[in-house]
């Protein structure tokens, strides 16, 4: 069941150019050195969610992607993205978790140089764009769990409700059975009466004759 409400559309129609401004530009030490990379705070999304969303969203450059356990960056060979560069890149990045946030640095390799405002302005705003994109699917992905959380409270009172349904229509059968049985019980309560009256109409008749011999018994006497 789908629970979407006004709040979720209206998360998920923040204009890209708020995420955009939450992209810090500063030097940071990675695998290939000191280099100029970007950093952006995702919120409430786990490093795990937030690295498999990035996974998934290089699939569209076309890149070679690989996680290396060593460096702790994903790693995406080659990848395209004609809106920034004409040329193929090398694109790193890394997530941390930073308490309720997840840091997510990258570095992109335009080959020979690291992008950056300083040395790249004109491939700033199409950087910025591409990466707010990801930051909408991050951000349709927080409202996902939420709503796959809130449909497993639902399943569960489902679950319950389905329960007591279940006990109604017992209870109900018990009902039926127990008047059945009071029915039965009345009728067997009236043959058990009129039985009761034919015996005693028997034991008065077998009295009589009782009496009737004694009676005979000592005339003879």
């Amino acid at each position: 069941m789908k629970l979407f409400n006004l709040t979720t559309w209206l998360i998920l129609l923040i204009p890209f150019s708020i995420q955009a401004q939450n992209l810090q530009e500063n030097e940071r030490t990675m695998s290939q050195g000191s280099k100029a990379g970007f950093s952006m705070n995702i919120d409430e999304l786990t490093t795990k969610d937030a690295e498999k969303l990035w996974i998934d969203y290089l699939k569209s450059t076309n890149a070679k992607t690989k996680k290396d356990r060593k460096t702790n960056e994903v790693f995406a060979d080659d990848a395209s993205v004609p809106a920034i560069s004409s040329n193929l890149m090398d694109i790193y990045a890394t997530f941390t978790e930073r308490g309720k946030q997840t840091e997510m640095v990258v570095w992109v390799d335009l080959g020979g140089a690291f992008l950056s405002r300083r040395q790249h302005p004109e491939k700033i705003d199409a950087f910025q764009q591409w990466m707010a994109e990801f930051g909408r699917v991050t951000r349709v992905r927080k409202v996902e769990i939420e709503q796959e959380a809130e449909e497993l409270v639902f399943k569960d009172q489902k679950k319950e409700f389905d329960k007591l349904i279940k006990e109604e229509d017992r209870l109900k059968k018990d009902i039926i059975d127990a008047e059945q049985k009071m029915n039965q019980a009345k009728k067997d309560l009236e043959v058990n009466q009129a039985n009761q009256n034919n015996r005693r109409q028997e034991m008065e008749r077998q009295q009589m004759k009782i009496q009737e011999i004694e009676a005979k018994k000592k005339r003879i006497e």
